[in-house]
């Protein structure tokens, strides 16, 4: 199939955000974030490209992928590169059925939205993406990184592992854990809302949502079972092993959203296989964001990719 070249719009930055990447970028080039449309499973879909003109490519292209929600994401993930010191070129696919200024608070999320939320589906979506969109489909083997943030760290390994694109791996707040294992993990050691329920209580709710993985109308924790059923039970231990490729995990040691043993699991299974290229960082005090106090690590983490691309395993030394 011959792919299209979608018009691209140019969207106005705000100009605080504008003046922070501007800082960043190389002093020959100019940061820019442009939109578009691409057929996704027959859908249009919004992406969106931030990257930086008038400089010679540094790093590999990044693809994005976003965390859980129905939030619109095009104004929020810009911020995070204001410090990445090299070459931009970074291409984010928004989910299905979200429209701009979505807010995702609970209970917006279309019926459309939810039965087009699983994670096998966003990893298709991605897959998908990588195949038809014209500068992605481009690239060579081993030529593109993905970069994965919370529930798109679980997806990011899976595309890995299925596209021989992609050539490094990078994720925040995502480990190698079943997530149904985390949630005990978090009960075990009290960590609301999970100390909420009781290890045999929340197995039961596992073994509902097991029975029913297709159910639209039944929810846990704000989302229907037929997202559950796609998350809880996936064990992403199975996809990093099939990796032969850079990696880097971070998360926070007070992350409450994926318990840090999950990146603790992958450290422990990669330290055993010393000849794979894996690095677990580790942000001491941090929670899911990585933030820690006042101190926001999620910039430096994404400013030391540049580095890290060029084989430095230094950029995240600790």
């Amino acid at each position: 199939m011959t792919a299209v070249r979608p018009h691209l719009s140019r969207i106005a930055l705000p100009a605080l955000m504008a003046a922070l990447l501007a800082a960043a970028v190389p002093a020959s080039a100019e940061r820019l974030l442009d939109e578009a449309s691409i057929q996704i499973k027959g859908e249009a879909r919004r992406y969106y490209r931030l990257h930086d003109t008038g400089a010679p490519p540094g790093s590999p292209a990044i693809v994005l992928v976003s965390g859980s929600g129905c939030n619109d994401y095009s104004g929020r993930f810009a911020k995070y590169f204001k410090n990445y010191p090299s070459t931009l070129n970074l291409y984010f696919l928004e989910k299905p059925h979200i429209a701009k200024g979505d807010s995702g608070e609970p209970g917006s999320c279309s019926e459309a939205y939810n039965r087009a939320d699983t994670l096998d589906r966003r990893v298709a979506d991605t897959l998908e993406f990588i195949a038809q969109e014209p500068s992605l489909q481009a690239a060579k083997e081993r030529s593109l990184a993905i970069l994965g943030f919370s529930e798109g760290g679980q997806v990011a390994p899976m595309v890995a592992a299925r596209s021989r694109k992609i050539g490094w791996l990078a994720v925040i707040g995502a480990g190698g854990m079943k997530q149904a294992d985390g949630f005990l993990a978090f009960a075990d050691r009290g960590v609301a809302p999970y100390a909420d329920f009781t290890r045999k209580r929340l197995e039961a709710e596992f073994a509902a949502i097991a029975a029913e993985p297709d159910s639209l109308s039944k929810e846990f924790f704000g989302h229907p079972y037929s997202y559950w059923s796609s998350h809880l039970f996936h064990d992403p231990l199975a996809e990093y092993a099939q990796l032969d490729i850079p990696m880097v995990v971070a998360m926070g040691e007070q992350d409450d959203a994926e318990p840090v043993e999950s990146g603790r699991l992958l450290k422990t299974y990669f330290a055993q296989r010393p000849a794979r290229d894996f690095q677990f960082v580790e942000y001491r005090n941090a929670g899911h964001s990585l933030k820690a106090g006042d101190k926001s690590n999620i910039e430096d983490f994404i400013a030391a990719l540049a580095q890290w691309f060029k084989g430095e395993r230094k950029a995240y030394a600790r």
